[in-house]
């Protein structure tokens, strides 16, 4: 996400916020408005950051509070002021919460979150945001080791592994029927077990299937 270039921070009180003073301190372009007002408002222009106070409801099971939900339709949000104990972080980050600065944060903590977000960054802790990306990866590493899982030495059959070599040779079906004196229905079944058991889906994925190192029992490719 580009960078924001204002941040609303929401407070109910007339004086200025901490946190809006603090932003001003560090130069960036902040306004504080009610919750009424932000709500009452058109949406805001782009590149505007919300910072809202954090309410245990607006955080649960079922998700986000029909509030933070309609401050999301004006501009991306994040929250402050929240209870760590209170925070369901991962519910905040799928729910496209931008960051959560916590109550008990330390002055320079609270910096870097406001600098970090306001440069379109996301603001969650590293541990966290591992943890998630981890997640994310594993469907697409346990398919990955799936489709490269060696297979045992019996599990192809001699009958499969001539039609693997001759396939690498560039035969058609009519070709290995009549090489191993078969017909070529036969050879599309025998084909369709290869192709089951090696996770290959044509003809070129079962080529990169042998060219794996670790596929041991496919026959090797013969010069010609």
């Amino acid at each position: 996400m580009d960078k924001f270039t204002k941040l609303v921070v929401i407070a109910e009180q007339e004086s200025l916020h901490s946190l809006t003073l603090l932003a001003q301190s560090v130069g960036l372009p902040v306004e504080q408005q009610t919750k009424i007002a932000v709500m009452a408002a058109m949406a805001q222009k782009p590149g505007t950051l919300i910072a809202c106070p954090y309410h245990n409801a607006d955080l649960n099971k079922k998700g986000l509070s029909v509030e933070l939900q309609y401050l999301q339709r004006k501009a991306p949000v994040f929250v402050f002021q929240a209870e760590r104990a209170l925070v369901d972080v991962r519910l905040a980050i799928y729910a496209g919460i931008r960051g959560i600065i916590y109550r008990d944060e330390q002055l320079d903590r609270v910096l870097t979150a406001l600098k970090t977000m306001m440069n379109g960054q996301l603001y969650y802790s590293r541990q966290v945001m591992s943890e998630l990306v981890d997640e994310l990866l594993k469907p697409k590493l346990a398919a990955k080791q799936q489709t490269f899982m060696p297979l045992d030495n019996n599990v192809l059959t001699k009958q499969e592994k001539r039609i693997i070599q001759l396939v690498a040779e560039g035969a058609r079906n009519k070709e290995i029927a009549f090489s191993l004196n078969i017909s070529a229905h036969t050879v599309k079944a025998h084909l369709s077990a290869i192709f089951r058991k090696t996770n290959a889906r044509n003809r070129v994925e079962l080529l990169r299937w042998m060219q794996q190192p670790m596929h041991h029992d496919a026959p090797p490719f013969r010069t010609l």
